[in-house]
């Protein structure tokens, strides 16, 4: 059984796996704003040359389907759409000029808040 985090072909990320591999949104948000902007540059740097090949990887699998490796590789690559505006647009964790970040209430995806007819509300 391996005990690495990622698939073999991605293995050069693996270092990054577990500060990165978020599975949701707002944990993901709260990694950017708590990380240095040399945390961020560094797993800009290293992700950015792979995302082409990790949507190729991921492209024909189910994502209902992924396994434990895979799916850490999905959320990898969110991590990296994540943190991505703060190293072409913002230059820095936060968005500049905008509001505090606990205003801003991250909900699950939309098939996740619809099961059941759950009601939520944005305030």
């Amino acid at each position: 059984m391996s005990n690495t985090l990622l698939p073999g072909a991605f293995a050069q990320l693996e270092s990054f796996a577990t500060d990165w591999c978020i599975a949701d949104e707002a944990s993901r948000n709260r990694k950017r704003l708590a990380s240095t902007m040399s945390e961020i540059r560094a797993f800009y740097k290293a992700a950015l040359p792979q995302i082409e090949p990790i949507v190729d990887y991921l492209r024909p699998k189910p994502l209902a389907e992924l396994d434990p490796q895979d799916r850490n590789l999905f959320n990898l690559a969110l991590s990296f759409m994540e943190v991505a505006p703060a190293i072409e647009i913002y230059f820095e964790p936060d968005v500049p000029n905008s509001f505090e970040p606990d205003r801003f209430k991250i909900l699950p995806p939309f098939a996740q808040t619809a099961v059941g007819g759950e009601q939520h509300e944005y305030t």
